[in-house]
Formats: structure tokens, C-alpha cells, sequence
């Protein structure tokens, strides 16, 4: 898959930047999925890089911010999710996120967190049982 064959598809990207986030993360999805046939193939690596980019871009700095360690640690800080929660006597418990499966590779740990990444494990889904991106 190329870069223009991507934005062709998901035109959301187009001038995404940095570009080079975008040139490594289709180069990463070009080596994954050969065990596919060659149209999921193509549609996994689409739905792979599309997460990768979205999930890349939650923690990136907004445009016209000045880079500074505070700013890149806010940005850094991985949104949790709420597991439980109380309203008498406020107690609030967030969820890793993180799967408690040794077998499950850390590709897969975030597909959840995009849509992109939720239709790409229905794929995973239909290709393996034990869901793992080599």
C-alpha cells in the first residue's frame, strides 16, 4: 500500500502531519497480514495504519504549541477509561487498558480504542484464534 493509495481511501489523512508518522506507520502495515487473502489483506493494513495515525494523533501537540517537557508529558498521558464508579462518598476506578492475556501481542491491547482498530479485530477475528499480529 502506498501513501496516495491510503489517503485515496480515507481522505480524513490527507496532510497528515508529520508526514514521516504516516510513511513508517504504512511501511509497519506493509510486513503484517500476509496470512490474509490479498483484499483483506489490503483492508487490514488500510484499518491498521488508520488506527495507528488516529491513536497517534490523540497524543500529539496541538498546532502552534511550543514543545516543553510538561507539555510533552500532558500530551503523552494515555486517556483512561472509567471501569467503576461511585457517587456516594466519590470513588472513581479507571481500567488499564491493558489485556491480562500473555497470548495477546501489544498491537493488539489498543484496538479497542479506535474504530478503526475495532474493525481491524473483527478481521483478526476471522483469520486467527489466538488474534496475534506478527
Amino acid at each position: 500500500m502506498t501513501e496516495s493509495e491510503f489517503v485515496a481511501f480515507y481522505p480524513q489523512f490527507t496532510g497528515f502531519t508529520p508526514a514521516v508518522v504516516m510513511t513508517a506507520y504504512i511501511a509497519q502495515a506493509n510486513e503484517r497480514f500476509s496470512f490474509f487473502s490479498p483484499e483483506d489483506a489490503e483492508e487490514a493494513r488500510r484499518l491498521y495504519t488508520a488506527h495507528r495515525l488516529t491513536l497517534y494523533a490523540r497524543v500529539a501537540l496541538p498546532d502552534g504549541v511550543t514543545p516543553s517537557k510538561s507539555a510533552i508529558a500532558a500530551a503523552g498521558q494515555s486517556q483512561q477509561k472509567i471501569a467503576s464508579k461511585k457517587v456516594g462518598e466519590v470513588a472513581v476506578t479507571y481500567s488499564s487498558g491493558a489485556s491480562s492475556t500473555a497470548s495477546v501481542s501489544t498491537d493488539l491491547a489498543n484496538l479497542s480504542e479506535t474504530s478503526f482498530g475495532l474493525q481491524l479485530l473483527g478481521l483478526l477475528n476471522l483469520y486467527s484464534v489466538t488474534r496475534y499480529v506478527p
